[in-house]
């Protein structure tokens, strides 16, 4: 039992999202060997870290060293709140382009290292979305809408004290519906909060939340069980 439980919690410390953080190419590859990395001739995602160089509504690259690479800036939501200068990993395509410029087409822009800044509230997110934008948050509230689309479910959490809301594209599969509390932990950027991790908003210290058919009668008699069993073994 006691091996069980940690098996869990330690499952959950470890759990990453790893659709945003795919495997790292360094900028030099890419330029060295951008045929090997086109998404346009072999589709695959990949994810590069460097330096904002350059940031603007027109333009924005990353540098590592003396190598520069291009980045889209078509959705320039992704960027927001990000400055000159700042450390990030960009999580997308490439596209080489024999005849012009090589260009990065990122999906997700975060931080790096990775920030994660624990359970916040969601009128905090709307309030001060550019300090938010690329890092990682824990966000509860009501589920007033979920529906399948595109492969995946896009949600709304709105939170309860204020009644602020915030969509959710949840990348996964689930059967909540509308009117259930839930939590919700993923990545926010572009104005939408990407997560892999959605479900019922239970406490975290019950039996309930970590092994999934626990009654509350059935998780006291565990613990009794555990205790016994600690009890016998100090003596």
């Amino acid at each position: 039992m006691i091996l069980a439980l940690l098996l869990v919690i330690c499952t959950a410390a470890f759990a990453s999202a790893s659709m945003f953080e795919l495997e790292v190419v360094p900028v030099s590859k890419l330029i060295e060997q951008p045929s090997a990395y086109d998404s346009t001739t072999a589709y695959r995602k990949i994810s590069v870290i460097g330096n904002l160089s350059d940031i603007s509504k027109y333009s924005v690259t990353i540098s590592d060293g003396d190598m520069i690479l291009k980045t889209d800036v078509t959705r320039a939501e992704l960027f927001q709140g990000f400055e000159m200068g700042d450390q990030v990993m960009l999580t997308g395509e490439f596209r080489h382009n024999p005849l012009g410029d090589d260009i990065m087409y990122p999906g997700y822009v975060l931080h790096y290292p990775a920030q994660d800044m624990g359970s916040v509230n969601v009128s905090d997110i709307i309030g001060n979305p550019a300090f938010y934008n690329g890092k990682y948050v824990t966000v509860t509230g009501n589920l007033t809408g979920i529906e399948l689309s595109l492969g995946r479910y896009t949600a709304t959490v709105a939170e309860t004290e204020s009644g602020e809301s915030i969509k959710v594209f949840y990348y996964g599969s689930t059967d909540l519906k509308a009117g259930e509390d839930v939590k919700v932990y993923g990545l926010y950027n572009g104005g939408i909060l990407h997560s892999e991790t959605l479900g019922k908003n239970r406490s975290p210290l019950s039996l309930t939340t970590l092994i999934p058919g626990f009654s509350s009668m059935t998780a006291l008699a565990a613990l009794g069980v555990v205790a016994i069993l600690l009890s016998q073994r100090k003596r």
